[in-house]
């Protein structure tokens, strides 16, 4: 890929459906993240609007979007992770459904509507700054892990404001800080429903937590969750972390018996472009030809298929065809030469 830059490299998540640029020293995502993004995903449905905040270089977003048709808007202060979520989004398909703004979560509702979102995720710092503590000496790793340029009060006050009534949100943090999580909430009408620990080893104290609140309901009814174990005793990650991280032979089975869809562009007789869907590219350029695939091809023949993209969901592809559409010729020139296709 010839848009990595210095010391970038590809990795994969879930199994290796989706593709994720990453930085070797500072932007890695980590379990962590996954966990968060899986068990918010339970609560994601197509129609869905969702906010990822603290997103990093969006391998939450992107884990999520894997799994529906949902609407993602992303939140990250961090020039170089904004830069390497766009490119991932590019990567796979996704920039048509998920949008990445550069700026400090405690000014996202100059930007982002309140009151509209169904889902709120995020992944925060997860570390006061004490008087006199030494903090990490990579700014980029010392913004991601400790309360530098936004808190946890900060967050949960964001996180209430975008969120519907009785919207969700989800977030991933240390036990020691539940209290205060549990506190911030109540005082911004979210209640927290469900606290799911994770332990690295059976017997150890837990380590991490997912916490979901929702807002603008009653207080009570909580659910402590037993704590998932991680690691067998050689280390290896157990089942259901295994089914987190890779896809489970019967939904690689599932996917494989899909029929395939794509999403086309056509270089037209004109010059013109032409994008649609279809789930026969051969058949659906004869029918363009023919003068039977559509009104706008029909007087530009012939047409050239320069372009396609294949999905295992219609409606993505649809969205995808929507997506090229809505834009402007130079916007289609620039996606069309991002992706080395010369015209």
């Amino acid at each position: 890929m010839d848009n990595l830059q210095k010391n970038e490299r590809i990795d994969y998540m879930y199994s290796d459906h989706m593709r994720i640029i990453q930085d070797q020293d500072s932007f890695s995502f980590s379990l962590d993240t996954l966990l968060l993004a899986a068990t918010a995903k339970e609560s994601i449905r197509d129609w869905s609007k969702v906010a990822d905040l603290c997103a990093g270089n969006c391998a939450a977003t992107m884990y999520m979007a894997y799994f529906n048709r949902a609407k993602y808007d992303a939140v990250e202060i961090q020039a170089q992770a904004v830069s390497q979520g766009r490119r991932s989004l590019e990567l796979n398909q996704m920039e048509n459904r998920i949008q990445i703004f550069q700026d400090n979560v405690k000014d996202c509702t100059s930007f982002l509507r309140k009151d509209t979102y169904d889902v709120v995720v995020v992944n925060p710092p997860y570390f006061k700054v004490a008087k006199d503590h030494k903090v990490n000496p990579d700014p980029q790793k010392a913004i991601a892990r400790h309360e530098l340029l936004i808190n946890l009060k900060e967050i949960i006050m964001v996180a209430s404001s975008l969120l519907k009534m009785k919207g969700k949100l989800f977030m991933v943090h240390r036990p020691e800080r539940l209290g205060e999580i549990a506190h911030f909430c109540l005082k911004h009408d979210l209640s927290v429903k469900v606290v799911q620990p994770y332990v690295s080893h059976r017997g150890e104290d837990s380590n991490l937590i997912v916490v979901e609140a929702v807002k603008h309901t009653a207080s009570d009814g909580l659910v402590l969750k037993d704590a998932i174990v991680v690691h067998d005793q050689e280390g290896n990650y157990l089942p259901p972390i295994q089914q987190i991280i890779r896809e489970v032979p019967e939904e690689k089975t599932k996917r494989q018996e899909q029929k395939p869809y794509y999403f086309y562009v056509l270089l037209c007789q004109d010059g013109s472009f032409y994008g649609g869907f279809t789930d026969d590219l051969d058949k659906r350029l004869k029918a363009h030809n023919s003068g039977k695939g559509a009104k706008y091809t029909k007087a530009r023949r012939p047409v050239r298929l320069i372009y396609h993209e294949e999905f295992t969901d219609k409606k993505l592809a649809m969205k995808r065809e929507y997506w090229f559409k809505h834009h402007p010729r130079t916007w289609k020139e620039k996606f069309l030469h991002s992706h080395a296709i010369d015209f």
